[in-house]
């Protein structure tokens, strides 16, 4: 077996243990934030970083590589796609765990699964924090990007742990719901990935 198949497995371990850090640390964090204020959420800045979290952001990147890729649209679909599934991934989770946002009530512990049912799922209940919808979809245009332009894949994960910093610092989030986040975009962005690559080797048959 060679290493690359193992790299799943280690990555996927390297995200538990950081899940567990990051919930050890919740409560901490959240009334650090809560006391210093460290970021207006009104403010350039707070705008600035949260842009790559938003999906019509993802939209115009695909856009561009599918302009100027030398792929095209074999790279830029991986980052239409994304989006849904992040939806879809992030919707569900948030509807199963039920928890708060922070800005509302420290209480990083406390759960309302399934709220309201079925209803609940079609019609979110607001305020829900877990996990951190902008942070997942800038991880799943990272994994996406750093398979189309692979020299600046440090750079876009960079970029995307700044938009998780961001809800984190805006006090939107609790640590582990953007480490949440993170894995879900992680996850999306490689399904993306895999359902292209699949679409592509079927049409070149």
């Amino acid at each position: 077996m060679t290493a690359s198949r193992y790299r799943p497995i280690l990555l996927a371990l390297i995200w538990v243990i950081a899940f567990a850090i990051a919930l050890s640390l919740d409560r901490v964090t959240a009334h650090w934030v809560a006391r210093s204020h460290p970021l207006d959420k009104r403010g350039i800045i707070a705008w600035a970083l949260k842009l790559p979290g938003y999906f019509l952001v993802t939209l115009l990147i695909a856009v561009v590589v599918g302009i100027f890729h030398r792929e095209s649209w074999r790279m830029a679909l991986p980052l239409v796609i994304s989006g849904p599934l992040v939806g879809i991934g992030y919707t569900l989770l948030k509807w199963i765990v039920g928890r708060r946002r922070p800005v509302i009530a420290l209480k990083p512990f406390t759960f309302h699964p399934f709220a309201h049912g079925i209803v609940g799922l079609v019609h979110a209940e607001s305020g829900l924090s877990f996990p951190s919808g902008h942070t997942a979809l800038a991880f799943a245009t990272a994994i996406c990007m750093a398979r189309a332009i692979p020299r600046w894949g440090p750079v876009f994960f960079v970029v995307a742990a700044a938009v998780g910093a961001e809800r984190i610092l805006e006090n939107a989030h609790y640590l582990s719901d953007v480490v949440a986040g993170a894995g879900v975009g992680i996850v999306c962005g490689w399904a993306a990935l895999s359902l292209t690559q699949g679409r592509i080797s079927d049409d070149e048959e």
